[in-house]
């Protein structure tokens, strides 16, 4: 659910509560999760996101994972697994709610609560986003922050977000 959380945080990608959010943007990002037990899990990557609902974020490390939306699903890759998760998007979070409501908190800062969950957007000093916080619904603390951060006015292709599935992955439709 973590991963479902941080997907649609950043996207349909509109001018909304205050925050410039372009027709794409791309990213590279360190992911930090926090157990309530003090254990910390460190993921890095890299990401590509259009208005449309349609992205992909490309896990490096500690695994590699693969998560692409076309706007109706999402496939979750994992490669070590060797399988597939698909999903369909109507059944995770509206992020168009949650940036409807984000409000300016202080400087650079912007707040929201959306399903019981309290977020909190930091911007870069170009009014781009450059970090999320947030506790997930497991109580893990949630921080990411995002690096070469390019924001566009033209759509990425679709190919360029498609997620290749080895014919050998099993998959699973959620």
């Amino acid at each position: 659910m973590v991963l479902f959380r941080i997907l649609f945080t950043f996207f349909p990608l509109l001018l909304l509560g205050g925050i410039r959010v372009p027709v794409h943007v791309s990213a590279t990002f360190i992911q930090k999760v926090t157990t309530p037990k003090k254990k910390v899990v460190r993921y890095t990557g890299e990401l590509l996101l259009n208005r449309s609902r349609e992205f992909r974020w490309r896990y490096k490390t500690p695994t590699k994972r693969e998560i692409c939306g076309d706007g109706d699903r999402i496939r979750v890759i994992d490669h070590r697994l060797q399988q597939v998760v698909v999903y369909k998007v109507g059944s995770l979070l509206d992020l168009m709610q949650l940036l409807k409501r984000a409000k300016q908190y202080r400087g650079d800062l912007y707040v929201t609560r959306y399903h019981g969950v309290q977020y909190t957007l930091k911007l870069d000093p170009k009014g781009q986003l450059e970090q999320i916080a947030y506790k997930d619904n497991m109580d893990n603390v949630v921080n990411i922050h995002f690096h070469n951060v390019h924001y566009g006015d033209v759509p990425f292709s679709a190919k360029r977000l498609r997620c290749p599935v080895p014919k050998t992955y099993d998959v699973i439709e959620g």
